[in-house]
């Protein structure tokens, strides 16, 4: 086992031969026997021990074993107690809590150095994990299982077996606790350990290790999709309001659109099944289609996805005259002689008639019914048709705005002014209005 512990470091650029690292223990047989591996592979070991407090008495008794242990062969020694009751307060497992504390404070320890940290997974927990996330709808990104790597924290054992482990430790003599919590049924992976390995080891035998090669399959195949994704992705860049765009061409080239998917919207909180129902709305063509998860939502375009934060619902804001207009606000007016008028500097500048636009002003999100009556079109039309009609992007026009003086709507915001509120030749006093959006 050594041998392949030795060549597992070397092929994987785990750590230099004989660098120091920090080596975390429970005290079980997994971490002691890599304790004692690295001390024959020459490594300068620092013991982590992280006490969490869930066994009382028995925890206790790991922490002065392992420290016992370590006083007696010279190794430095470091532990910490932690608290997960806030975390699990917060919705947390306690699974989930444990591991967040540990490796806050394993950071903690690699700051200071050495700057390695080896945790003793190996492959049966790979396989484990592997199950794990497939049964819990684990995205692709985690096909790969556990990595042989990730930053400071590396896993020199992972790919040798709990048997050869359990072996080892007999060869050497090499003391250890047990953890009774290994064996609660509570615990999803304890049941897969205990229960569903053995089943598929009953049903076809040596099935635990052709999937511990299978792992290693996908951790190759999980690196080359990676890149993949990567190219395909490159031109998604968000727009000036945050939404990230997803043209359907690009789902339909790429070949891999449920990929695509979860990479962008896993990590952000979507459950599997949100994605796929995310899928058949695109193949449907089911337009308009809305979706929140996570504090994120999508939103099935015409040719694309749209996917944003969730905002704030959109402030309305009352406006009594000139004196309540300040830089707050999400447009700017200034008073103009009617000859210094220059109606090409776009839809976001509005020319407005001050005797037929008095104050007080509402400026406020559109509503489902407004209407008003654009300039040109000889009659009243739905704000939200005017819209459409525009092709205006729904995150767009979550965020459009309409200004009302006298109940009436007299300019949808960097969009359509209302007749009979335009400024002329012939107006007394023209008004400026500049739209600096929300």
């Amino acid at each position: 086992m050594i041998a392949s512990v030795e060549r597992s470091i070397a092929s994987q650029e785990l750590a230099l031969p004989g660098q120091p690292m920090w080596v975390a223990v429970s005290g079980g047989v997994d971490s002691m026997v890599l304790l004692d591996a690295l001390r024959k592979l020459g490594h300068v070991c620092h013991v982590a021990h992280v006490d969490h407090g869930l066994r009382g008495a028995e925890s206790a008794a790991d922490l002065h074993f392992v420290e016992a242990h370590c006083k007696a062969k010279h190794i430095p020694f470091s532990s910490t107690r932690v608290d997960l009751s806030e975390l699990i307060s917060q919705g947390r497992s306690v699974q989930m809590a444990a591991r967040e504390l540990r490796y806050e404070w394993f950071n903690s320890l690699v700051d200071l150095g050495p700057s390695v940290l080896a945790t003793a997974h190996h492959a049966d927990d790979a396989v484990e994990t592997l199950l794990m996330d497939m049964m819990q709808g684990i995205g692709p990104s985690r096909w790969g299982s556990i990595p042989p790597r990730n930053g400071p924290f590396v896993r020199p054992l992972l790919q040798i077996s709990r048997k050869e482990i359990l072996e080892y430790a007999e060869k050497y003599h090499i003391a250890f606790r047990e953890d009774r919590s290994n064996t609660d049924p509570k615990y999803l992976r304890n049941r897969v350990r205990h229960e569903v390995l053995p089943l598929l080891e009953e049903v076809r035998p040596g099935t635990r290790i052709v999937m511990q090669r299978n792992v290693q399959l996908l951790r190759e195949m999980t690196v080359v999709l990676g890149s993949r994704l990567n190219e395909a992705m490159m031109s998604l860049i968000p727009d000036s309001h945050g939404a990230l765009r997803v043209p359907f061409e690009l789902l339909r080239t790429s070949h891999m659109p449920g990929l695509i998917l979860h990479r962008l919207l896993r990590d952000k909180g979507y459950h599997p099944d949100r994605i796929a129902d995310i899928l058949s709305a695109i193949e449907t063509g089911n337009t308009g289609a809305h979706f929140m998860d996570g504090g994120y939502t999508v939103v099935v375009d015409r040719d694309e996805l749209i996917m944003e934060k969730v905002q704030p619902t959109p402030p309305e804001f009352r406006i009594g005259s000139m004196d309540d207009l300040n830089g707050s606000l999400p447009i700017s007016v200034s008073i103009v002689d009617a000859k210094d008028m220059d109606l090409d500097q776009g839809n976001s500048v509005a020319w407005l008639d001050a005797v037929n636009v008095p104050f007080p002003w509402t400026l406020r999100p559109w509503k489902p019914g407004d209407r008003m009556n654009p300039i040109g079109l000889g009659g009243s039309k739905l704000v939200s048709d005017l819209l459409i009609d525009q092709k205006t992007p729904r995150n767009v026009k979550e965020r459009t705005y309409v200004l009302v003086a006298r109940e009436r709507i007299v300019w949808l915001c960097g969009h359509r002014i209302a007749e009979g509120s335009q400024g002329s030749d012939f107006s007394d006093k023209v008004l400026r209005i500049t739209w600096k959006g929300i």
